[in-house]
Formats: C-alpha cells, sequence, structure tokens
C-alpha cells in the first residue's frame, strides 16, 4: 500500500479524537510496533523525531512516527518549554520520505498562521479538532442510539448530554456503556441514565461551590448528597471543592490586579472556554468570603483526617452552616 498522505497534522482541543484518527491511521497501514515511534515534543525535540522518519522502516514497507504536543505551533505563549529548532522539519517537509507517515498532534486551540513553519505544514494534510459542543454532542448521542434501532426520551437525551458535555471521550465511554445496558430494551429513558451515567465530580462541585457563596443551602446539599448517592469519596468531593476554592481566590486575586481573561488563560495553561467561566465565577464572589470558606474547609479537611469528625457528617455540618 502507497502512502497516500506522508505528512499529516492535528491540532485542536478534543485530544481523545486527535488519539482516535491516529489509531485509526495506525491500523489503515497495519504497521507493526516496530516500526511506530512516539515523541513527547515536551520532552526531546523535534530534531529527533524528524531524524526517525528519515530512516528506512525495520523490515516493513512503511513506518510512522508521531510527535505529539506540538504546542510551539500555536499561538499561545508557554511558560515553560524546549526550543525547537525546526529548521529541519522545514527541510524535510519539501521532500517527505516516501515510506513514513510523519504525524504531528498539536493540542492548541489555534495555529500560529504568522509562523513559516505553520504555513509550510498547512501545504500537507490538516485535521482541525475542536471539542464538540453540545449542539454536535446532541446530534452524534442522536446517531448511536438511533444506529442501533434504539430509541431516546428528549429529558434523557439532555441529562446525558448534561453528564458528559465536559469530555468527547468521557461521552464515547458512557454512551458505549449506555448502549450495552440498554440493547435488551431498546428504549432509553431518563432513569436509565440517571442509573448508568457517571455524574462529573467537577461540574457538580463547582454548583456546590457557588450554591455556597449565594448561601443557597438547599441546592448545596441536594448536589453533595447525590454525588453520595453515586458512591462518591466525601474526602474526595472535599478536596475539589477546596482545590476550586483556591482558584476562585487565586483568579479573584489576578482580576483584582488587572488581569484580564487572556492572561489569566495563559498563566494556567487552559482553553478560552474554560477561562471565561473561571473570570465569570471569580467575579463576583466577596474576596473575604472565599477566603473565610477556605479557612474553614481546611479546618475541616484536618479534622477529618485526624479522625475528630465523620467525614460524611462534617462536610454536610459545614454546607449546612456556612
Amino acid at each position: 500500500m502507497r502512502v497516500k498522505e506522508r505528512v499529516i497534522l492535528f491540532y485542536g482541543e478534543d485530544t481523545f479524537y486527535i488519539k482516535s484518527k491516529i489509531n485509526q491511521i495506525i491500523k489503515q497501514y497495519e504497521v507493526d510496533e516496530y516500526n511506530i515511534a512516539y515523541y513527547d515534543l515536551d520532552e526531546v525535540l523535534i530534531t529527533e523525531a524528524v531524524n526517525d522518519a528519515m530512516t528506512i522502516p525495520f523490515m516493513s514497507e512503511h513506518k510512522i512516527v508521531i510527535c505529539q504536543n506540538a504546542r510551539f505551533l500555536g499561538t499561545e505563549k508557554l511558560k515553560k518549554a524546549l526550543d525547537h529548532d525546526v529548521d529541519l522539519l522545514a527541510q524535510y517537509l519539501k521532500n517527505p520520505a516516501e515510506e513514513t507517515v510523519l504525524i504531528i498532534s498539536a493540542p492548541v486551540a489555534s495555529l500560529d498562521e504568522r509562523k513559516a513553519i505553520v504555513k509550510q505544514l498547512k501545504t500537507h494534510k490538516v485535521h482541525e479538532c475542536k471539542l464538540k459542543s453540545g449542539k454536535d454532542l446532541v446530534s452524534w448521542a442522536k446517531r448511536q442510539v438511533g444506529n442501533l434501532s434504539m430509541t431516546i426520551d428528549q429529558d434523557a437525551l439532555d441529562e446525558f448530554i448534561k453528564r458528559v458535555e465536559h469530555s468527547t471521550e468521557f461521552a464515547y465511554l458512557e454512551m458505549k456503556k449506555l448502549l450495552l445496558y440498554a440493547q435488551d430494551q431498546n428504549h432509553i429513558d431518563i432513569e436509565m441514565i440517571k442509573k448508568v451515567i457517571t455524574k462529573n465530580i467537577e461540574d457538580n462541585v463547582y454548583e456546590i461551590t457557588n450554591a455556597l457563596l449565594e448561601r443557597n443551602h438547599q441546592k448545596a446539599l441536594k448536589v453533595y448528597q447525590d454525588l453520595i448517592l453515586y458512591s462518591e469519596d466525601p474526602l474526595r468531593i472535599l478536596s475539589t471543592i477546596i482545590n476550586k476554592y483556591r482558584e476562585l481566590l487565586h483568579v479573584k486575586t489576578l482580576i483584582n490586579e488587572g488581569r484580564n481573561q487572556q492572561a489569566i488563560q495563559d498563566y494556567y495553561g487552559v482553553s478560552s472556554g474554560r477561562a471565561y467561566y473561571m473570570v465569570q465565577n471569580a467575579k463576583f464572589v466577596n474576596l473575604d468570603k472565599i477566603k473565610e470558606h477556605l479557612l474553614n474547609l481546611e479546618k475541616l479537611d484536618y479534622h477529618i483526617k485526624t479522625g475528630r469528625v465523620d467525614k460524611k457528617i462534617g462536610l454536610e455540618l459545614f454546607i449546612l452552616s456556612t
């Protein structure tokens, strides 16, 4: 089989989709493990990968060289990064090896179009892999259910999307689990979703944190009890709440120092969407209240770990008394 595309660039924040597409390419060329090489560009220079791409396969028609984490192709400023010399890559792109598929994976929201190497890469095969929006996930979920001649209630579909939209990988795995569970019934209702689909602890902790800051104890307690119902460990919930409060405190401090959303995105190395919600959550909360809650949470964590307070009851009392 001839190599159709000798150089392929995947970029975007949907790293699970990128990984899946790379696995498809590996299967397509039926390359054995001796002729597949992975290079993490957070750890090694891209020249090592290019030198490998230029060598002939080992007792095989083809070889695949995969360059992961090519963050230097993006627009975001990197706090810590290797100094990649792309001259050898630029030369290679002019005449790629016939037997090699060179795959470059860049987990970045957008490519830096000003860079000569990006312009050169775009003369080859480029795939943008954006995170799926809620609307995209709805269409995808309907197709997965319809492909097996099943039906799903609208409220069940809404609940499924609510629980999985934070991660494409999570959505894929949970849909696989759901369809397996429902295969003998051919219909999916909301009770099945509640029973089968895992709740995302981070999303729920955001709800608890925001409810506490709004003094909505009933809502915070309801979300906490739902997590307990799904067998979440109270200590894990507490740890996640503490981390969220620390994040709120830090982002609030940065905002008070005059930092904007872009600066906070660069500081944390997160996507623009994630940075937006971090800023919105922190913008309207009281700094003293965050500090007070965080101090009480850290005391509770200490008392639980030293055996002075039961973890489940301790967190419930904190929610009710805050």
